[in-house]
């Protein structure tokens, strides 16, 4: 899928910004075909070091869901359920 991803550029460095794109893609592949547990729970860990602020993940969930449908919220919530595969679908 081509889109812009919502990250702010100029809040993060290069490297910070790979690891959230990696994440943001994470939760697209819960849509699209699972993502284990525990894959999603390292990747969500890391998310969070960069992104520290619950508001600005608000915000970048918010907006990646206005751009691809894909709900982060979501997904981090399923992740709390403890099933060994996130799953979800499109409404």
């Amino acid at each position: 899928m081509e889109f812009d991803y919502p990250i702010d550029y100029t809040l993060y460095n290069v490297e910070e910004i790979t690891l959230i794109i990696k994440f943001l893609d994470t939760i697209e592949n819960c849509y699209k075909k699972g993502v284990n547990l525990e894959e999603y729970k390292s990747l969500y860990r890391e998310f969070k070091t960069i992104v520290i602020s619950k508001s600005e993940e608000n915000n970048i969930f918010r907006t990646y869901k206005e751009v691809t449908g894909y709900d982060g919220y979501l997904t981090t919530k399923a992740m709390r359920n403890n099933e060994k595969i996130i799953k979800l679908k499109l409404n």
